[in-house]
């Protein structure tokens, strides 16, 4: 291990790893005061991952992935929103104390917090190593394939207010992993006479289409900045108290060191996340202080050390499962996950053997980051408060053109652009109306590798891999981990008080009203048997995990599935998804049936829609807008090809949407026409597809 250290050490001091860690620093500090935090500008550079050096991109990861918490205490201080689903304790007391003119003490104590929190993540993470390694080179195929179920399972069951749902599309998922070309059995898995489809459903597309396109079109539609207002006093304050807020840090040191235990602790389950550990640790630091019942929630800066240490703590938590044994608790987990897939790494012995240099890179890499964050954090305080008054309108086009290139570096095909749509209106819907995304995601990274295992190990054991001791540890432990997790998050959601108009404990986003919600009127049979969108979903999965079903076991005898029967190797995995995805719609429309609508907001694991004040009418066009920009995109993409759509696009979008003048759009335009033709063109060489109107573009605009 101190051989594979000082190997990690020389790489990690080289001047290109250190340059990427700094640059995914700075991106994760910018996107922690944007909508969505994390997940978008990590999933951008998914697409552009194919051929790096693993030592340059996992740095560049993880410190896009560490270094969120801190950027999100910006807009969490100075104006009481946070910018991701997990700075939302630290609103309570940080931003009272913006309002007494204790900007700058909260920020500093803030990012100093974060900072230790941070290191403690990571030194535990390295005082794992010793004790997985054994555990983790102890498991055979019949572990793995366990492994991955129970993380699909438990993501599922831990959606909070949506065990039904969030099971339902991890079977959803599960099937999706299974398109495309199975190699064991030379079988043309669900392709539908495709070609594209060979190759599977890629991740890339997928997950910009689930996570990162519909906080866009969220971000079109709510038409509102994360700052409604100029902060000019707030951002003068937050230069100030810069001593006092670190000095109030260190002498309130265990309750740092406590606070970051317990972020490390909830890091190990999955489901939870930074929202509900920031939570725990705002509510045990309540109890547990002297005077905490009294002072938190009126400007204690207790009140912010707290949640802020446990935050940053979590990815050295989280990041045990995932390298390990391949189990990813949460969305940016799942992503990173992806990440390693991509880069051709496999989690779990290899990356505790042949791979362990780098999986201390990623530990030391987890520290720097830290540390870079709070120097960039403390610096330039009221310059990274500006992001959070950009205009949607402003910041849309330029992240959409870019999440459309990373998209098309799946597979250099415009099919890839569908995809990513496709996914979009399906993670825009079940942003809408409460479907819980990340078991989708979770169970599309780990479908193949739970194919490979499940094949492994039913050849091997048969059903007796079901009754190694092993297998029902880890079981057991899914069972008691998942219960737990469910408890403690009911728990929290109803201990945590928000103000008005921010996200919840779960992730959600609603608005408190100052009149109390009528209770939900009893519905009568019939009534529940009226068609509704969840309604409609419903029975769109049902029908396709009956299509899967059939054509995994009948598919030489029925008229609609050209071919042949499919092997046992190659119908298992669509066997299991289907008829595990048939027993839980059964039981969701069974429990529709019988119970009555409840009272309570529904809670997800994941982010809601943006509330407005504006009429149906204004949000319909935004509607409009967002769509059809985004479909327009498109398709001026295959009709006329990346190098003109591009430019035009974000012009045309800045100029007229974004109310800009024309020069400062233009140079908007000028700058994506740069990056395809001296990137794109002359630095990775890509082959453009040929456009519907190809032949009588000129050479010069297509590249040539």
């Amino acid at each position: 291990m101190l051989e594979a250290a000082g190997e990690a050490l020389s790489h990690i001091a080289t001047w290109q790893v250190l340059l990427a860690l700094g640059a995914g620093t700075v991106v994760g500090v910018l996107s922690g005061a944007l909508p969505g935090g994390a997940v978008p500008t990590l999933v951008v550079l998914l697409g552009f991952a194919y051929g790096m050096d693993p030592f340059i991109a996992l740095p560049l990861a993880i410190g896009m992935v560490a270094t969120v918490p801190t950027g999100d205490t910006l807009p969490a201080v100075l104006l009481g929103m946070p910018g991701s689903t997990s700075g939302q304790a630290t609103i309570l007391d940080g931003n009272q104390m913006a309002r007494q003119g204790r900007a700058g003490v909260a920020l500093s104590a803030a990012y100093f917090a974060s900072l230790i929190g941070g290191v403690v993540g990571a030194i535990f993470l390295l005082l794992t190593i010793p004790v997985a390694r054994p555990v983790v080179n102890s498991f055979g195929a019949a572990e793995f394939f366990m492994l991955g179920i129970v993380a699909i399972g438990v993501v599922g069951v831990v959606s909070s207010g949506a065990v039904f749902r969030g099971l339902m599309v991890g079977a959803v998922g599960l099937l999706i992993s299974t398109i495309g070309f199975d190699a064991g059995s030379g079988i043309a898995r669900s392709t539908f006479g495709i070609d594209y489809l060979w190759s599977g459903v890629h991740i890339v597309p997928v997950v910009i289409g689930l996570f990162a396109l519909p906080e866009f079109i969220d971000m079109i539609i709510s038409d509102q900045p994360i700052a409604r207002s100029a902060g000019s006093d707030l951002m003068k304050q937050a230069n100030s108290g810069r001593r006092e807020g670190m000095n109030e840090v260190l002498h309130n040191w265990p309750l740092v060191l406590r606070s970051a235990g317990l972020g490390v602790f909830v890091g190990l389950l999955p489901g939870i996340g930074g929202s509900l550990a920031q939570w725990l640790a705002y509510a045990s630091a309540r109890q547990t202080v002297s005077g905490g019942t009294k002072t938190f929630g009126t400007g204690d800066v207790r009140g912010v050390i707290a949640p802020e240490s446990a935050n940053n703590a979590v990815d050295g938590g989280s990041l045990v499962p995932t390298l390990f044994f391949g189990v990813p608790g949460s969305v940016g987990m799942a992503i990173f996950l992806g990440f390693l897939v991509i880069l051709g790494l496999q989690p779990g012995p290899s990356m505790l053997d042949e791979h362990l240099d780098l999986t201390l890179t990623i530990v030391f890499a987890l520290v720097i980051a830290n540390v870079f964050a709070t120097s960039l954090a403390l610096a330039f305080t009221p310059w990274l408060a500006k992001i959070a008054f950009v205009r949607p309108n402003i910041l849309v086009p330029l992240a959409f053109a870019t999440l459309s290139l990373a998209a098309f570096q799946a597979n250099f095909q415009i099919a890839d652009l569908l995809v990513m749509l496709s996914f979009g209106l399906l993670g825009f819907f079940m942003k809408t109306y409460g479907w819980p995304r990340p078991p989708i995601i979770i169970a599309v990274v780990l479908g193949p590798i739970v194919d490979k295992f499940y094949g492994i190990a039913s050849q091997t054991y048969g059903w007796g891999m079901f009754s190694r001791l092993p297998v029902i540890a880890i079981l057991s432990l899914a069972i008691a981990t998942g219960a737990y997790t469910v408890y403690v998050q009911r728990k929290v959601t109803s201990q945590a008080p928000l103000p008005d108009g921010e996200e919840d404990a779960a992730g959600t986003v609603t608005v408190t009203s100052a009149s109390p919600e009528p209770a939900a009127a009893r519905r009568s049979f019939k009534a529940k048997l009226s068609p509704t969108a969840n309604g409609i979903f419903v029975a769109v999965a049902g029908v396709a995990f009956i299509y899967f079903l059939a054509i995994s076991q009948w598919c030489g005898s029925l008229d609609f599935c050209h071919g042949k029967d499919w092997p046992l190797s190659a119908a298992r995995l669509p066997f299991l998804g289907s008829i595990a995805g048939i027993i839980v719609v059964s039981l969701y429309a069974l429990v529709h049936l019988i119970q009555q609508p409840s009272t309570e907001p529904r809670k997800i694991m994941d982010i809601g829609r943006t509330k407005t004040g504006d009429d149906r009418s204004a949000v319909l066009r935004r509607t409009f807008k967002a769509l059809g920009s985004t479909g327009g995109f498109v398709l001026s993409i295959w009709l006329i090809g990346f190098q003109i759509t591009v430019p035009i696009y974000i012009f045309l979008y800045l100029w007229i949407f974004g109310q800009t003048r024309w020069w400062q759009a233009l140079i908007g335009a000028m700058l994506f026409v740069f990056i395809l033709y001296a990137f794109f063109d002359n630095v990775i060489h890509v082959t453009w597809p040929i456009p519907i109107f190809g032949e009588i573009i000129p050479g010069f605009l297509k590249g040539e």
